[in-house]
């Protein structure tokens, strides 16, 4: 299945860099600027680009601009193809906004990239079997820790944000004493890795970083020597 699943990253250029950084490293995965003209109803893709898409399993669009992501999709949906990209929304605005492209059924505006699983995607999965195969690795953090003598000795990422910040923040605990403030420590630590705040404009940018820390918590097992 790994051969068969292909990832794009979309982006103005902005963001989006670390995302195909991490990614790339299990499925073959692209960095693609959007390239159009016009503004609002007059934004126009160029073709070249939209064919290009087409052959990608797994879109993950980093559009600052409203009206350019929502044209992606609708021409995207307007190709004639046996089965349209599913595409992840890494940047939006507004529950309206949200309401309104998840009406396209092979879109999904995630609050945040790191809460993706099975049962955020249950009624997306029969269809596009691809997120499965996506989820194994990337998506709301699975990790194992190994202690010895109550020393963190071995850290097993078994699925990471697609950041990467899960991976990149457990690192900087590997041989410290596990207790309930090393626990806080490793919430607090992946705030610092998380871009949410920087390139979407929340209402509760600081309530959406505290998220992202108890979203790591929640998916550590300690596994204690026996």
């Amino acid at each position: 299945m790994r051969d068969k699943i292909s990832v794009a990253i979309v982006s103005d250029g902005k963001y989006g860099h670390r995302a195909y950084e991490v990614i790339k490293k299990k499925f073959p995965c692209e960095y693609i600027i959007l390239k159009y003209r016009g503004n609002f109803d007059d934004i126009e893709i160029e073709e070249e680009i939209l064919k290009k898409l087409k052959d990608y399993h797994i879109l993950i669009t980093y559009l600052r601009d409203p009206d350019l992501t929502y044209t992606l999709l609708e021409e995207i949906s307007n190709q004639k193809l046996d089965k349209n990209p599913f595409i992840i929304v890494g940047i939006w605005e507004g529950e309206g906004f949200k309401r309104q492209v998840e009406k396209f059924k092979n879109v999904v505006c995630p609050d945040l990239l790191c809460n993706l699983d099975e049962d955020y995607l249950q009624d997306k999965l029969e269809e596009y079997p691809q997120l499965r195969e996506f989820l194994r690795y990337f998506g709301k953090p699975k990790v194992n820790i190994y202690l010895s003598n109550n020393i963190i000795e071995k850290i097993e990422v078994i699925r990471d944000s697609p950041c990467g910040g899960v991976s990149k923040t457990l690192k900087e605990f590997l041989g410290e004493r596990m207790d309930e403030n090393t626990l806080k420590r490793i919430g607090l630590r992946v705030q610092h890795f998380c871009n949410t705040g920087r390139f979407r404009l929340f209402s509760e940018k600081e309530c959406k970083k505290v998220k992202v820390g108890q979203i790591l918590l929640e998916g550590i097992n300690v596994k204690k020597e026996e």
